[in-house]
């Protein structure tokens, strides 16, 4: 199965079987920041290269630190990177969220981003993937989690995972695989499979030695069949 292949039926059967194993999953990073896109843009740039807990600590320490994302923005990066030590990578980070937030502050006057909630979804992208340091993945984060649209992020669980089960090509992208998932996966169905595939890659579909026995899904995976 590739992705010449790949529909709406073949992604509910994943969604459903990944529902069965994972009920009442949720992102416990981008879940408490639903409905606030500009929370969930900073969450998700916090969240790369790191794990959930470690941004999480990141995010909470600069919402403490700083009463306003404009304070971020006109802070001392110094004194911003000071509070994203614990996330890792504290420089890069603190250059892509001030860059972010000044662009965002020229486009629209001040920092929000409350215009995106009435475009449709490929316009919000369009501009999100715009900004400094924001990604299709981060994009897609923004839309589904921050302004409650369709969309379906690819970490490098749901790149694995996908690849895994055919349903994109083995040199597929994240990109090109996200583009792949968007157009085949119900609306519905985009952000509960996003959240449940990458709660079966942390603990079943591992990227090495993973727990095949344990998989709802290995009999349309080649890994999982031998």
């Amino acid at each position: 199965m590739t992705s010449d292949h790949l529909d709406a039926e073949r992604m509910r059967k994943v969604h459903d079987a990944l529902q069965a194993l994972y009920p009442g999953v949720y992102s416990g990073l981008l879940e408490p920041r639903r409905g606030s896109p500009l929370d969930v843009l900073i969450a998700t740039i916090l969240s790369q290269a790191t794990n959930d807990t470690l941004s999480a600590r990141a995010f909470d320490a600069l919402k403490g630190a700083f009463p306003t994302w404009e304070a971020v923005l006109d802070a001392d990066p110094a004194d911003v990177e000071e509070h994203l030590a614990a996330g890792g990578l504290q420089r890069e980070k603190t250059r892509a969220i001030q860059a972010a937030l000044a662009r965002i502050r020229e486009d629209f006057g001040r920092i929000t981003l409350g215009p995106l909630l009435d475009w449709p979804p490929e316009r919000a992208y369009d501009y999100l993937t715009s900004l400094p340091g924001v990604g299709p993945k981060t994009a897609a984060c923004v839309i589904g989690f921050g302004l409650g649209k369709p969309a379906f992020p690819v970490d490098t669980h749901v790149l694995r995972i996908s690849r895994r089960l055919g349903l994109v090509p083995q040199k597929s992208g994240a990109g090109k695989t996200q583009e792949f998932l968007e157009a085949a996966t119900p609306p519905e169905l985009k952000m509960p499979l996003h959240v449940m595939m990458i709660r079966h890659g942390r603990q079943v579909c591992f990227p090495r030695n993973p727990r095949c026995q344990e998989c709802p899904l290995r009999d349309a995976c080649d890994p999982g069949r031998k």
